[in-house]
């Protein structure tokens, strides 16, 4: 009997499009940890077509740009971002920041209880990484985000 959804994965998958699936599989690996499974390459022996890389308890597909699929560098950047959390955002984020990523918002305790900061890597995907520091009621992140919001306004 086949499985629909393979027992490896969960119900979403993201696959990057890069320019340069070999240099962002490295880079995923030596920035994040992020263990390589699976890779396919086209015909011309050096594009990757298909590769599976594992980060936590996640798998996450890479692939080179091919017509129908293009990268984060040939569009000018992405809305998108992947979130992370992990034991030690300020140690996960800086190793990024030593591989090649750029700050887009530095690490930072959040009102609604993370430890949260956005980077780009070099291949112009948008990571968001954080650690939980605080359990809040619904109540309590709604009051939080009325503050936050409030102090923002009376900023601008």
């Amino acid at each position: 009997m086949i499985t629909r959804v393979p027992e490896d994965f969960h119900t979403i998958t993201p696959q990057l499009v890069v320019k340069g699936a070999t240099d962002a599989i490295a880079w995923y690996t030596t920035a994040f940890g992020a263990n390589e499974l699976l890779r396919n390459t086209a015909p011309d022996g050096t594009s990757i077509m298909h590769s599976e890389l594992l980060l936590g308890d996640s798998r996450f597909f890479v692939v080179d740009e091919f017509p129908g699929s293009t990268s984060p560098r040939t569009l000018g950047g992405s809305p998108v971002a992947l979130h992370l959390y992990v034991d030690d955002v300020d140690m996960l984020f800086q190793r990024a920041l030593d591989a090649g990523a750029n700050v887009l918002m530095p690490v930072a305790d959040q009102f609604w209880g993370d430890r949260y900061g956005i980077l780009v890597d070099p291949f112009g995907h948008r990571w968001s990484i954080a650690s939980r520091i605080e359990d809040l009621s619904p109540k309590a992140l709604h009051e939080r985000a009325g503050s936050w919001a409030k102090a923002h306004k009376e900023q601008s």
